[in-house]
């Protein structure tokens, strides 16, 4: 059954229409021949009833005359009553299947079969006809065919004298409502085939147009707003086309200015996110600085010496590069950069983010354990990455005010790659949960927080047709799985 909704869903509404419409046609007309069928059954079994009571009254009279004759001596007994019942059943229209009379107890004293003469009936059509003071009607099903089973008493005032029982075959009821069936089912057919053919012209005029901008409509997806429906006449449809263009138009021009706006604002988280990280960008570059201040001091006081200026010249190289590696961990972070995902080692770049905020770690009494396997990678833009794992890392660091753990694990689950960033600080109230990944939204000061870190990471994220969830309890700690496609490429 679900397959069938499946299936009919993919359905383009010109199909559905023809489907629908042809499955309310055959409904329509199977209810329309059934009540027919029915209605027409009940009338010739009605007729069948009344000729089988005309016929029972109409021959329980001289049957009574008979049996009165017999009971007196007048006649023979059972000799004109056997005639007369053989001269009925021989008849061709009346359809009987037998015929006989019996006496108070049930017992044969007239039938067209000679072999049933003293037979005592006990069956229950037999029981209910005797006990009945009126003519009793009884459906019986037949090997071949149904039938009407009749009982009527014979008897004058209160003297019962006997039952007369003769059943009527339906064989010819049925055979007319078999031969009306296939005419319905005929007649349903031919309607079919016109209606299809109406149907089908119908849906080309009106439908056609209509499935025309619902498939330009499922094109229409993402950035590709490049679609445009042709506009033919000057009616509903060819204004809703017109209407539909404009909009595509409208929302093309939308789309590009909130591009443009979003651009600016992940620049500008990226810009916030590394000034977070000033005072620890100014302490790494403090200290290579003051050995560069004292080496320079050491050098003009001791020009002279050769080995002294090797040594010293040495320390001031060792802190230019310091300083240049820590300089250019910030420009990276902060260049807009293209979107050029690659292969990267989860581990390493877990690392590399680290290195920007170890200051306010080791500051915050904060141990980092990298956990993540080191055969790991995933397909994403480094920046990209680095920018998610650094808004997490900023905001677990922000959590464990009074010191704590960082951890950060990472491993295959099936076809997916899950990466998790633990901490061990204040957590996330219950009513935050699900507004975390909302734009703007902070628990932190004014001042100290922009609202886009999360949201920032949720966007990256789901651009790689990733997850990011979040587990998390006051007093308890927060927990971010990142996850991402295993097999995902360029």
């Amino acid at each position: 059954m679900k397959r069938i909704a499946a299936y009919f869903s993919r359905l383009g509404l010109q199909y559905k229409f023809i489907l629908i419409t042809t499955c309310a046609i055959i409904a329509i007309m199977s209810i329309i021949g059934y009540l027919a069928v029915e209605r027409e059954k009940s009338i010739l079994y009605a007729e069948v009833e009344k000729q089988g009571r005309l016929l029972g009254e109409t021959l329980a009279i001289p049957i009574i005359n008979d049996l009165i004759y017999e009971r007196l001596g007048l006649v023979e007994e059972g000799g004109l009553l056997d005639n007369y019942i053989l001269e009925i059943f021989n008849r061709k229209d009346a359809g009987l299947l037998y015929i006989a009379i019996l006496d108070e107890e049930g017992r044969v004293i007239s039938h067209n079969n000679i072999t049933e003469y003293g037979r005592v009936y006990s069956d229950p059509l037999t029981q209910k006809a005797l006990a009945a003071n009126s003519t009793v009607i009884q459906h019986v099903s037949g090997s071949e065919h149904n039938a009407l089973d009749f009982g009527v008493p014979l008897s004058i005032g209160k003297k019962r004298w006997g039952t007369l029982k003769f059943a009527i075959s339906l064989e010819k009821v049925e055979h007319e409502i078999t031969a009306m069936v296939k005419r319905i089912v005929l007649f349903t057919v031919f309607l079919l085939a016109v209606g299809f053919v109406v149907i089908l012209l119908l849906s080309r005029r009106f439908i056609s147009p209509i499935t025309q901008l619902a498939n330009t409509m499922e094109k229409t997806g993402g950035d590709y707003l490049d679609v445009k429906v042709e506009v033919k006449g000057h009616d509903e449809l060819a204004v809703l086309g017109e209407r539909f263009n404009s909009m595509i138009e409208r929302i093309r021009q939308a789309n590009e200015e909130l591009k443009k706006a979003q651009e600016k604002m992940v620049q500008s988280e990226k810009l916030a996110s590394i000034g977070i990280l000033a005072a620890g960008v100014a302490h790494e570059i403090n200290n290579p600085l003051g050995a560069l201040f004292n080496s320079h001091y050491m050098l003009k006081q001791n020009i002279d010496a050769p080995a002294l200026r090797e040594k010293y010249l040495d320390f001031i190289s060792e802190g230019l590069e310091r300083i240049e590696n820590i300089v250019s961990k910030l420009l990276w972070m902060a260049r807009k950069g293209e979107h050029k995902p690659v292969k990267i080692n989860i581990r390493d770049a877990v690392n590399e983010v680290y290195s920007l905020v170890e200051y306010k770690a080791r500051k915050g009494k904060i141990q980092f354990v990298n956990d993540v396997d080191e055969e790991l990678s995933v397909f994403v833009d480094r920046h990209d990455f680095q920018q998610v794992t650094l808004n997490l890392f900023i905001n677990a660091i922000h959590a464990m005010t009074d010191g704590g753990c960082l951890k950060v694990g990472g491993y295959r689950d099936d076809s997916k790659i899950k990466i998790e960033i633990m901490d061990t600080g204040a957590g996330i109230a219950r009513e935050n949960i699900s507004k975390i990944f909302d734009p703007f939204f902070t628990t932190k000061p004014p001042g100290e927080g922009t609202g886009l870190g999360l949201w920032l990471s949720y966007e990256i994220v789901k651009n790689y047709n990733g997850e990011i969830s979040v587990e998390s309890g006051m007093g308890k700690g927060s927990k971010f799985t990142l996850t991402f496609p295993a097999n995902q490429t360029a």
